[in-house]
């Protein structure tokens, strides 16, 4: 009888600690269609699929001929102005605090003008919002960007996480921190990777649970399966 007890006991414990088979995608941490706000014809293109790009780096420009032109004349008003009432201050003396206001109104309103026009040009170039590798690129030279078009390019992050999902009876068994050894086309990789997340719901299409681990440098849109290691 204690033999039979002792081997329901050990059986228990081992099923507790058993390895839970799961499956995987590789997917990037950040992705991103991008696209234009204003309108135009492209006059530049900076990048092509599989570019790597950092944050803030020009991806494709416009043709800016008319919009250039708008801020340069309006920055030169705004700095003959602001140099104008700069002299006008040094001499306040002479001049009534009326023609005083006047100027400044008239330079602030320049520098407003200057500032949106800037914020018009700064709109025909597209830059990437992060650093990463361009994954899709739907646009040439010469085409006309209007809004509401379709994504120009898509740009995903360099670093990946894996997307697990494992049979939702062991949810109480999988735990953050857990381990998660993949696999490639049936073959261990030898490599294995933590458990940052586990989403509280069920998929209902599959009942399934899904969970995240860090990449390990797998790049995005490989699949494989594996074992996660319950403590």
């Amino acid at each position: 009888m204690k033999k039979n007890m002792l081997f329901e006991l050990m059986l228990c414990s081992s099923s507790l600690f058993a390895d839970v088979y799961a499956t995987f995608e590789a997917k990037a941490v950040k992705e991103a269609s991008l696209n234009l706000t204003s309108s135009g014809t492209v006059e530049q293109i900076h990048v092509d699929v599989g570019s790597h790009v950092k944050k803030g780096q020009t991806l494709l420009s416009l043709k800016d001929g008319e919009e250039r032109a708008a801020y340069m004349s309006a920055k030169s008003d705004y700095e003959f102005l602001s140099s104008q009432y700069a002299r006008y201050q040094k001499s306040a003396e002479v001049f009534d605090k009326n023609t005083l206001d006047k100027v400044k109104a008239e330079t602030d309103r320049a520098k407003n003008q200057t500032a949106m026009y800037g914020e018009r040009l700064s709109k025909m170039r597209l830059t990437a919002p992060f650093s990463g590798v361009i994954a899709e690129k739907n646009i040439e030279i010469g085409d006309t960007v209007g809004l509401g078009a379709k994504p120009l390019f898509r740009l995903i992050s360099n670093e990946t996480k894996l997307v697990i999902q494992f049979d939702s009876k062991f949810a109480d068994n999988v735990k953050v921190g857990d381990e998660f050894c993949y696999a490639f086309d049936g073959k261990p990789s030898g490599k294995c990777t933590k458990i940052k997340k586990i989403y509280p719901a069920v998929n209902q299409n599959n009942k399934k649970l899904t969970a995240e681990a860090e990449g390990n440098g797998v790049k995005a849109g490989i699949f494989g399966d594996g074992q996660i290691k319950t403590k």
